[in-house]
């Protein structure tokens, strides 16, 4: 017996998975995201899988740093994946769910994170959210907006994911979810609303969840792509089994990314990182933000490197 109100949506019309590139954009338009079938396979698959789980298991012992998102004290969220393995940044250069994200934000975005999520066995239930809170929302005339600066995660939002009549705030970062396990409602599959990225509201935050929402499932290596301002969250795992995904965020150049790389990406790494990859986890100048005193850098230089007081 399902333990979720009746669904608003038939299963035949949902998004299912597939590797066509137009079936894949339509059903992101339509419904705010799309599963990609087999988008991690083989090696590679592998590969993530053995460098994660073993990442995932040292960390355990030193820290239980949470993302802000999901409190939950046994869940676990592992950070700045591109200093821990070449093998994730196979994700940032994915042929099939990079150009996903290109297609919504546009050729000049930036990587914010790359970063898991891990729902271990007893994790509960997550609240619903978007990955674009902080976007403010528009302006109506005579009514005083709220401040950018005061925007908070996870406030009292609303029951009503239907697709808004009047403006709503456009799309500013677009996310994918890769099943490094296997994705089942048992374990914890992510949870999405579908085509309430066109509500133009957050979520009510309550657990259990009051809004009907279909779970995102999939065999370990399949993922799944939306827009930011899709509501979502993970649901509780059930089984003996840890369930493992990877969020690899896109954002637009202008705004702030969850992961600083410009800060935090470790020397050895940098050092072996191209210029263009470089460029896409913001160490670009993009229209003269982000310069470091020469705005025609393609890649800035390092604090060391630029001009200091001079005469």
């Amino acid at each position: 017996m399902s333990d979720h109100a009746p669904l608003p949506w038939t299963e035949q019309e949902l998004p299912r998975q597939t590797r066509d590139a137009a079936r894949l954009m339509a059903d992101l338009v339509t419904f705010g995201y799309c599963i990609i079938e087999r988008a991690l396979e083989g090696k590679t698959l592998e590969a993530v899988q053995k460098r994660l789980v073993a990442q995932a298991a040292a960390e355990r012992q030193m820290h239980n740093n949470k993302n802000p998102a999901n409190m939950d004290p046994v869940n676990q969220w592992v950070g700045m994946l591109l200093n821990k393995g070449d093998i994730f940044f196979e994700l940032v250069r994915h042929p099939i769910a990079m150009p996903l994200v290109e297609h919504l934000i546009g050729a000049d975005y930036v990587i914010s994170c790359v970063d898991a999520q891990i729902q271990h066995p007893g994790a509960g239930v997550m609240p619903l959210h978007t990955d674009q809170w902080w976007m403010p929302a528009p302006e109506q005339p005579g009514v005083r907006p709220e401040r950018p600066a005061d925007r908070r995660r996870l406030k009292n939002g609303s029951l009503d994911p239907t697709p808004s009549t009047a403006p709503i705030a456009p799309i500013a970062c677009a996310n994918v979810m890769w099943m490094v396990s296997d994705f089942t409602e048992e374990m914890g599959a992510t949870r999405v609303v579908p085509r309430s990225h066109l509500s133009g509201r957050q979520p009510d935050p309550s657990v259990p969840h009051k809004v009907p929402s279909v779970a995102a499932v999939g065999p370990a290596g399949t993922a799944f792509v939306f827009d930011a301002r899709l509501w979502h969250g993970a649901y509780a795992n059930r089984t003996d089994k840890a369930r493992y995904g990877i969020t690899t965020v896109g954002n637009g150049p202008q705004f702030r990314q969850l992961e600083n790389y410009t800060r935090g990406l470790r020397p050895e790494v940098m050092a072996r990182t191209p210029p263009e990859m470089l460029r896409r986890l913001g160490f670009a100048v993009w229209n003269g933000y982000g310069h470091t005193g020469n705005s025609e850098e393609a890649v800035t230089s390092p604090g060391s490197d630029v001009l200091g007081e001079l005469g």
